[in-house]
Order: C-alpha cells, then structure tokens, then sequence
C-alpha cells in the first residue's frame, strides 16, 4: 500500500491508503478504495457523500464579524467531540463541545464570532486526538515561478477569516479587467540617444542599451534597458481600450537606477527615462477619458543604496550614510556605520527601511507618498513584498487610502494564504498567485487532476471573504514568472483554454502586457520582453478581444455565482456554473488531449436551446435535463441561453 502523511481535508486524493497524525499516539494508517469523484457534484455535496472518511469537515469560509457560524464534524466517537479556537490577532484560545445531531454520527455546535476583524483557528478534539486540515503547500519550488511545491504536506489548525463587511472592495473593481505593465519593454515613443542619456549605472554595472526587439540579457543584471516609456503607454490607450481594458498596473516608474526600478532612489520624482511629471499627468488622464483606472507599485520596503534617503555615494548631502545627523539615519538599521545595514534579501544595494515614526508618517502619513500620488489622480496601489512590512504598517496605509480615495483598489503581492491581509483594515485584493498555480497546474502543465484543480479553487475561495472574490487580481503570469505561453510548452490551444477558464472565473482577469500578442519567456527577467508593434499575432488579439468583450456585455460572468458542476478525472473536464438573477452560463473545458464527450446535467427549470458564447459548438438543445456535446482537445465553451 502506497502510504502519505496526509491529504487536505483527509478527502481529495486517492491513495490506497493515508495516515492520520493523532496526538498523545502513534500515527494510525486506515486503507480505502479508490474511487472517482461522481460528476455534477458541488466541492461541498461531494464531502458530505463521503461515507469512508474517518473524520470529515467542510470548512465554512470567511465569515462577517459577529456571525454565528455551525461547525459540523462526521466521525464515530466514543464521547463529545470538542473544537478548539484560537483568535489569532488577539492570541487567547477557548474551547466548545459539540452536541450530537439527528444525523448519525454528525456533530455540531454553533461559534460567535467576534465583533472585531480577525482570523479564527480551530482544530477538533476527539477521544483524546486532535483532527485538524492536511493542505498541501502552494509556495513556488526551487525554480522560482515556474511551479508550486505540490507534493509537499503540511498539517496545520483549519482558518476561518473574520472580515468586516462595510470595508470591502469598490463596486468598479469587481470583475474588471486588468492589464500590467513593464513600462521599459511595453511601448517606446523615446529616440535611442534619449534612452543612453537617461541611462544610470546599476549595482556597479555599466548599463546597457538594447536595441528594441532584442532579447532581455542573459544572467540578468537590471542593467539593460530598451526605452519603453510613459508617452509610449499614452500612444497605445487607444490600443488597450479597443482591446477591453478596465484597469492598468503600472510596474514602478519612480527615479530607481535598474530596470525594474524596485530600488526608488526618489519616491517624488518620476524616472527621466520614463518622461517627466507632465507625461505623468497627461497618462492618467488619457486613461480616464478611456473610462481605465490606473495602479502604481507601492515599494515601501527598502530603497536604493544610491537613493536620496541612504545616499552612499554621497550624491546628495543628507543621506543616512553620509552622517548619523542624517533625518534618514534612523530609517536602516546599521550594525556596522555606515557599510555593514540590513538589505532587502541581504542585498548591499537595497538597504531596508525600519518602520520608525518618521518613516511611517512619510510614506503613510497625511501628505505622505500614498497620498501625494493619489491626490495626482491614480486609482490604487499594489504593495510590493508586503510580509517585509508590519500589519501595523499596511493598517496605517489603509486608513490613509480610505480617507484620501475610499474608492481606491489596494492589491498585496502574496503568493500564499492571503486571507488576513483581506478583512477590511489592510487591502482589497491580492496578486492571485494561488489561482495561477491551480490553473496552470490543471491546463497549462497538467499535474493537477480535475479533483486536484478543483480542491484548489475550494481552498482559495474558502480563505477569501465572499465580498472580495470578485476583485481579486487574478494572473496566469507576471513579471516575476515565467511566460504561460512558455509553461504551456508553446501549446495555443492550451494557452488559450487556461484564459478562457480565467475570464469565466470570479474574480478581476490580469493579462501581462503582450500575452495577448505571443510574447514568451523561460524565467521572470526572460518575461519582460518588448512588444513587437509591427508584428502582432491577429488571431491571437481577436480572441482576447473576444474574451473581453463577452465579458463586458454578460453581467453574470462579472458577476455570478459559482458553482462547480463537472468534475471529471478520467476525461480531463471541468466545467463551472455562474449564475445571477435567475440566469446562467455554464463554461465547461476538456483538459484532455484527446475529443471527449461530454454530459452536463442542468439545473431544474433549465431546458430548451443552449448557445455557446465561443462559437465553436452549434446549437444545443435539452433532453431529459442536460446537454450532451462533443469538445475537441483543449476545447473550451461558454454555454448560454
């Protein structure tokens, strides 16, 4: 028998047998059978039909503040089952006994929970051992970006997130479409004498000028730069709206000396290469008369050594390495003045800040950085490595948001549970990395199953307040990853499959500049390539315009509910079910290489004529409550009435 430490939820995987970690006792192994997941079948419904699971649980998901909330557990006990909470923000654990049901072997008690934004742990005691959840872990492996490190089981207490219901995301970001920008590599308006001029030397390297086109360089160094600049985006709004974009993320443009610019030198000043304060003005307002908002990355973390607040060369007077007199030298922490500081991942050329008063109240404080580059007209902020900064810290920058521009969308780069981040007292959304691991685990690479796919989506909208589902950053790919194209192995069909999945999917769909145009690349600075004006793929752009406009003119797919409905191992399917207002859209997807037929039970009251909104299907009509069709390989279809 093949034997695993665990399985999230003791439920998704099949195994001839698993083992159950137990407190106070050795580990007991219990064998079972294998067995597919029936189709049609909600995520929940399928739980509750489990009948040879020692211990089954189905996790309520976020929750408002001050709801009460049933916990039910099924499992034979010899006496009353307990559950143990723990209130993570404000540390103090009690204990709840659970009463027996009227159905045999379920149990169940009823949790208030607090009045105050919160995550909630818990884990059960029974008959002297603790259950808790069995996830796998969904942190990137070694080859950062390329995939998570499934495989890897961790065992921790179940999470229940307490979020305030009044501090949730803005009407306009729910289900928008978003576009993100590399702003070197996106557009270039510049002579190549004006990007030289502008160039600066990164980290004790030459820079390098690249000729629009070539190829990023290769051990990338930050230093080569090929002009892309903000007068380029402003020529290119046009561009984006026709293609359906809602929203544009900015990559950083303040003065930095990379190419990325992750390393501010001055967090007023736009970089020169990019253009000055009045292209600035003139882009946000180009976006806004297009009806798109615009997102700048918040890097409130750290610093260019050669900035104007650390100022190691001494370029501007006042630095914290030029004199411990410095307004800024309370900001790093130095064990050894003025060359031995704490950098960013241990970098000498990114000293980190220490959130010091002074520091707090110029990035977060009235008048400070968040709100001077909201009051000049932006939309939002994506924080950068927001775990490198306090709660406190993100607190603070929330209230300012809220009382500069309430409406504003606030993103956390997170590539793990982001759920205490979410509440209502930090940000909106998060980069959805989770969701990019799940869908190019299940169509892009295909080493997740439909179950495995599935379990996934559950976990994420599990962790994720129901209020902010629907503004969530969802990405395939981004500048710290490798191309989805590239993942998918050069396979459109799939590539275009995992978008079609994407756009259908709750949430706000993400597209890296030129994915809509073929762009590739093996590894996050290969990524950032320039977009090839002259010669764009017309296939490819007409099916994301495609995409964004059905989108844009079918409230249920921004909308919607969510259900899953077909879950199929053996066949590679899956299919989802939106549903607002008494009306649906059933988007199914056959993952599989080969045609595959495919039945999809309806919901009561559901029959007559169906059309697929992708137009690769003819007409379809109901018989006995369902649909009956044929996907090719890789086919994809969005099925309306």
């Amino acid at each position: 028998m093949e034997e695993i430490k665990s399985s999230e939820f003791l439920l998704f995987f099949n195994p001839s047998s698993y083992k159950i970690p137990c407190e106070g006792m050795d580990t007991i192994s219990m064998t079972r059978s294998k067995r597919n997941m029936p189709q049609n079948l909600s995520h929940q419904n399928y739980l509750r039909l489990r009948q040879d699971a020692p211990v089954s649980h189905v996790p309520p998901g976020s929750q408002p503040i001050g709801a009460t909330v049933t916990l039910k557990l099924t499992v034979s006990a010899r006496a009353e089952p307990e559950v143990v909470l723990t209130d993570r923000r404000r540390g103090y654990t009690w204990r709840v006994g659970l009463q027996a049901s009227d159905q045999d072997d379920v149990w169940e008690a009823e949790i208030l929970l607090p009045d105050q934004i919160t995550v909630i742990t818990y884990y059960f005691f029974v008959d002297g051992r603790t259950y808790d959840e069995r996830r796998m872990m969904e942190s990137q492996d070694s080859e950062f970006g390329n995939r998570p490190a499934y495989g890897e089981w961790t065992t921790a207490p179940y999470r229940l997130a307490v979020y305030d219901p009044q501090k949730m995301p803005s009407e306009w970001t729910r289900g928008m479409v978003v576009y993100q920008i590399f702003p070197d590599r996106f557009a270039k308006s510049q002579s190549d004498e004006s990007v030289i001029a502008a160039m600066k030397g990164v980290y004790g390297h030459e820079p390098m000028f690249k000729a629009w086109g070539d190829l990023p360089e290769d051990p990338p160094l930050g230093r080569d730069f090929f002009g892309g600049d903000l007068r380029g985006i402003i020529e290119k709004m046009d561009y984006l709206a026709d293609l359906g974009v809602e929203c544009v993320y900015l990559n950083p443009i303040f003065e930095a000396s990379s190419n990325h610019r992750y390393e501010a030198i001055d967090f007023l000043k736009i970089d020169r290469m990019l253009g000055t304060e009045t292209d600035f003005d003139e882009l946000v307002q180009a976006a806004h008369q297009r009806g798109i908002k615009i997102v700048l990355d918040a890097v409130f973390n750290h610093c260019s050594s050669d900035s104007v607040y650390f100022d190691v060369t001494g370029k501007f007077g006042d630095g914290a390495a030029q004199s411990r007199q410095s307004p800024y030298y309370r900001w790093f922490n130095f064990s050894k003045w003025p060359k031995q500081f704490d950098g960013w991942m241990g970098l000498g050329f990114m000293p980190e800040f220490v959130e010091t008063p002074e520091m707090v109240r110029f990035f977060v404080g009235a008048g400070g950085i968040t709100e001077h580059w909201l009051n000049k007209g932006i939309d939002g902020w994506r924080a950068d490595v927001p775990f490198d900064n306090t709660d406190w810290f993100w607190m603070r920058f929330n209230e300012r948001v809220a009382a500069v521009k309430p409406e504003a969308w606030t993103i956390a780069e997170e590539w793990r549970d982001a759920s205490n981040y979410l509440l209502g007292d930090m940000f909106n959304a998060t980069m959805n990395y989770r969701l990019a691991w799940a869908v190019r685990g299940f169509f892009a690479m295909q080493y997740l199953n439909a179950s495995e796919f599935d379990d996934r989506l559950f976990v994420l909208r599990s962790d994720t307040p129901a209020p902010a589902l629907q503004s969530q950053m969802n990405l395939l790919d981004s500048h710290d990853t490798d191309r989805l194209l590239t993942a998918c192995g050069g396979n459109r069909q799939r590539f275009k499959q995992a978008f079609a999945f994407l756009f259908a999917y709750p949430g706000a769909p993400t597209i890296f500049y030129g994915t809509e145009t073929g762009l590739t690349g093996k590894f996050p600075e290969d990524s950032r390539r320039c977009v090839m004006w002259d010669d764009l793929d017309p296939a490819l752009g007409e099916f994301f315009r495609m995409i964004m406009k059905l989108r844009h003119e079918n409230d249920i797919l921004r909308y919607g509910d969510f259900e899953a409905v077909l879950i199929d191992d053996d066949k590679r399917l899956y299919g989802m079910a939106r549903r607002l207002d008494g009306r649906t859209v059933y988007a199914v997807f056959n993952a599989g290489r080969e045609p595959e037929s495919v039945t999809l039970n309806l919901a009561e009251g559901e029959g007559g004529a169906w059309r697929d909104l992708l137009g690769g299907l003819p007409e379809l009509t109901a018989q006995d409550g369902a649909l009956t069709f044929e996907l090719p390989a890789h086919g994809s279809a969005w099925l309306t009435q």
